[in-house]
């Protein structure tokens, strides 16, 4: 939370400001970085530094550091949102999660996690085995997750930044048209922001199914690459490593596309064929009622 706080101190007066919408570069991902993001990664390396941690640590932009003898691994996306930061809009988070070090550190091996909001005073903090705490201007809130269990009803976000969309909304356009009247559908462009929503109950479902088009529909490359400006672009493990701890510790399922659990994806690795996909929701019967329409749209997609 405090290295959340520190990062938070260091990017808030630039939300919204026409000087954070500079880009600067490409990050690891293949993403366009932000000068915004760029105040973010120094804060970073300035805690670290400043406190003396023994860690490695993993960003989209910096990669893998180590500062002395690791104790723990952290992975951090410093802003998760960076296009909502830069508009101004609340979509926008620090996303930082504790591992055990290890050379290789998996889902799995995550112990702990905090997403905390830009632009709002709100932190979402989750242990292993510990439970969610939710805070709000300095104190403590009681989480409320959505019990809606059904499709029609759900309010929830799909990602499509660096996807091609036409191919995506084939996939999951019917989910998208029974839900958007009594439930409402939102792209809002951070997975951590939209897995914290699941805690507090302004969300019931996050879908991201780009990492299992890439992966089934091979042909669609070309597409991505048009979408992600000549990068293949999609959900790496540093965007939900912290996030889908918190939604699990608060009682949500949180799969990939295919309905597996998460436990054995590197979190060090932002390559190509580490793209990732995520079907996560606050009820089981919700979960499985989404993942059902997964495999609809998928079946339909391919058989076209």
């Amino acid at each position: 939370m405090e290295l959340a706080a520190h990062i938070r101190e260091a990017v808030r007066p630039l939300i919204g400001t026409v000087a954070s919408r500079k880009v600067t570069g490409t990050a690891s991902s293949g993403d366009a970085t932000f000068s915004i993001d760029n105040v973010a990664e120094d804060a970073v390396e300035e805690f670290i530094t400043r406190r003396g941690l023994e860690v490695v640590y993993y960003t989209e932009d910096a990669g893998l550091r180590t500062f002395g003898t690791p104790e723990a691994a952290l992975i951090i996306d410093p802003i998760d949102g960076s296009r909502g930061a830069k508009a101004g809009f609340e979509c926008c988070v620090i996303s930082v999660a504790v591992a055990e070090y290890k050379p290789s550190v998996k889902m799995r091996d995550v112990v702990a996690g905090c997403v905390y909001e830009l632009k709002d005073d709100a932190a979402f903090v989750a242990g292993r085995n510990l439970g969610v705490k939710v805070y709000r201007n300095g104190s403590e809130v009681v989480p409320v997750r959505s019990e809606v269990d059904h499709i029609e009803y759900a309010a929830w976000s799909a990602e499509i930044a660096g996807r091609p969309a036409a191919l995506i909304m084939q996939i999951i356009g019917d989910a998208v048209d029974a839900s958007s009247i009594r439930g409402g559908f939102f792209i809002l462009n951070s997975t951590a922001f939209s897995l914290s929503r699941l805690v507090n109950g302004q969300l019931s479902a996050v879908v991201d199914v780009g990492g299992r088009l890439i992966k089934d529909y091979p042909v669609s490359r070309a597409g991505f690459e048009r979408a992600g400006a000549g990068s293949i672009m999609g959900l790496f493990p540093y965007d939900f490593a912290a996030a889908a701890l918190i939604a699990q510790e608060a009682g949500c399922v949180v799969t990939d596309g295919y309905g597996r659990a998460l436990d054995d994806v590197n979190l060090f690795d932002s390559s190509e064929g580490n793209i990732q996909s995520i079907i996560a929701a606050s009820t089981p019967a919700l979960h499985a009622k989404f993942l059902d329409e997964v495999e609809r749209g998928f079946a339909r997609f391919l058989s076209d």
